[in-house]
């Protein structure tokens, strides 16, 4: 509660206590005094939303109670309430795998009833949900569901937020156009409505857009607007939010007083914070902990960075916010690291790299998953196209027919038209076809360009994963002598572990990327030189890809001397003189 808000809570304490337990008493009057058991469910359902989220145990009881009494009578409108109320009240625990069970089962009871608003309301929640846990794809078709019904029936008040959710799946993609394109839309509808504090929200995501494409400065100048509509409401929880964003941007510029000082309004804030807040807290509150955990380590405050990882860790754990995990388990072992605690440092460093591989997995499923909703968006506005098309060809037909009935002239003329529509669907058919051929076309190309980059970031991260592990093993190595008998066998056991994980999987992770991209140089290799070591065929792909002796002897554990040497014996092997470029012969190979 603020303190403006703690005053009037003080001077009007008597009647708001007073006005709430009539309400209260109201309810519990009708239950006791209804022999409609329907009615009684319904009854239970808004009991539990007046506790709403500021008592979600409470909500939850008296949810569940209206949705067994609905569920005794097969009264589906009173299970879809209730299930719907269920929902809402796990938002506000953070607890959203059990909001979406609940969320999924009141649609099935809404669509029964054929209440076409609430059933899209709630799709569209779904789609939150989908869209905080990284379901691309799942939320899109929920978004694009509920666009189309709310155009279709005139849901004015859903339509700015469909378009502010669909901004913030593109923006998830990082797809910035269209992402902001679909803000812009929202936040005219939202102005229409005389919504202000949801017009601010999309003014944030507009102001996002503008930090991640370098325009800090006009970034920040967005967000310190939505926070003056925010303190209007009280609304802390976004205030905290914006601030935290803020915070970020100041921290990237490396102006670390400057984010300090945001990051502790950003924590203010979340101290106002209750759970009257609307939707996931968890999210605002997870990403402020990361941002103070990084702020904390770059000051070498350690406990105090370990505290904030760890909270932010444990927050995005039980939410599945993967890329938040990947952050604070980096954290953590940085920090283990340092303060020589090696056991908790390689702990945290496996579940670093584990989600780091999973994080880049991400990265690599948003740009395919852009690429399939592209696809997916033309496939329906050719299949809209074809409708309408198909439409206005049938309504012809029938107009035509019905005069050839009457005038046996117009019947040959009727037979021309249908003859020329026909001819046409036949033109249009063809045309979609060599157009799709082309967009095949231009889509392997891009594949290829896409594989391309990937193999280039994957080695670059390999290299940087070698290194890495090649560093942690190196410390063990140094400890191992001051350590107990029996705890040297452990740590010898976790060196041979991390050697064996740095050096024999690399390898294959390289090659099966390298033969999506090159395809054909092994066989070309091994048809021109088919008495190369594997080994050599090795170095071989390396330098194909243009790779110094420094970054081939990181990855393959051999010394550069080692390294060069192999070059002369191969250069020998091939017949190459000592003027010729080796790279630029293995690369037109």
């Amino acid at each position: 509660m603020t303190f403006k808000g703690f005053l009037l809570f003080l001077l009007l304490a008597p009647t708001l206590i007073c006005a709430q337990d009539k309400k209260l008493d109201s309810l519990f009057g009708v239950l006791n005094a209804s022999k409609d058991l329907d009615k009684k469910s319904l009854v239970f359902s808004e009991i539990a939303k007046f506790y709403g989220s500021s008592n979600a145990d409470s909500a939850i009881y008296y949810a569940n109670k209206g949705y067994r009494l609905a569920k005794q009578r097969n009264y589906d409108l009173g299970i879809a309430e209730n299930v719907a109320t269920l929902g809402d009240s796990y938002i506000a625990k953070d607890q959203l795998e059990e909001a979406k069970i609940y969320y999924a089962e009141s649609l099935d009871y809404f669509d029964l009833e054929t209440n076409l608003f609430d059933h899209t309301q709630i799709s569209m929640i779904l789609g939150n949900i989908n869209l905080a846990q990284n379901k691309y794809i799942e939320a899109l078709e929920l978004y694009q569901s509920c666009l189309d019904i709310s155009k279709e029936n005139d849901f004015k008040p859903l339509l700015p937020h469909l378009y502010n959710n669909l901004g913030n799946l593109y923006l998830q993609i990082e797809d910035y156009d269209d992402a902001q394109a679909n803000y812009l839309e929202a936040q005219v509808l939202f102005k229409e409505m005389g919504d202000a504090y949801t017009a601010a929200i999309v003014l944030s995501n507009i102001s996002n857009i503008k930090s991640i494409l370098g325009n800090s400065e006009d970034a920040i100048s967005g967000y310190l607007d939505v926070i003056r509509v925010f303190s209007i409401n009280e609304n802390w929880a976004d205030i905290a939010r914006a601030y935290n964003l803020i915070s970020q941007i100041y921290f990237d510029k490396e102006q670390y007083k400057k984010s300090e000082e945001y990051l502790e309004l950003a924590l203010n804030m979340l101290k106002n914070t209750k759970s009257d807040h609307d939707g996931p807290l968890s999210i605002y509150q997870a990403d402020i902990f990361t941002t103070a955990a990084k702020l904390s380590f770059n000051d070498a405050r350690f406990e105090e960075a370990k505290k904030y990882a760890w909270d932010g860790l444990k927050l995005a754990s039980s939410n599945s916010y993967k890329e938040t995990i990947y952050e604070n388990a980096r954290i953590l072992s940085m920090i283990y690291d340092k303060t020589g605690q090696i056991d908790s440092a390689l702990v945290y460093t496996k579940i670093y790299i584990k989600n780091n591989e999973e994080f880049q997995n991400e990265n690599d499923l948003k740009r395919i998953t852009q690429l399939k909703m592209q696809y997916e968006f033309d496939e329906i506005l050719r299949a809209r196209e074809i409708d309408k098309f198909s439409r206005e060809a049938a309504y012809k037909r029938k107009e035509l027919i019905f005069i050839g009935i009457s005038i046996f002239t117009i019947l040959a003329v009727v037979i021309l038209i249908l003859l020329y529509i026909n001819q046409k669907a036949k033109t249009l058919k063809a045309t979609l076809r060599h157009e799709n051929l082309e967009l095949e076309k231009e889509k392997l190309s891009r594949d290829i360009d896409y594989k391309k980059k990937e193999l280039a970031s994957n080695m670059m991260y390999l290299i940087e994963k070698n290194e890495f592990i090649t560093s942690i093993a190196r410390k063990l190595v140094e400890i191992k002598p001051t350590a107990k008998k029996d705890n040297q066998n452990i740590l010898q056991q976790i060196i041979n572990e991390l050697k064996l994980n740095s050096s024999s999987k690399i390898w294959d992770e390289f090659e099966l990327r390298f033969k999506e991209v090159h395809s054909d140089f092994y066989d070309a290799l091994s048809e021109a030189f088919p008495d190369l070591t594997p080994n050599e065929i090795k170095i071989c792909a390396f330098l194909r890809l243009n790779m110094s002796t420094k970054e081939i002897s990181s990855i393959t554990h051999q010394s550069v001397k080692s390294i060069n040497m192999a070059r002369f014996r191969l250069r020998k092997k091939i017949n190459m003189d000592r003027e010729e470029n080796l790279i630029a012969f293995l690369t037109n190979l």
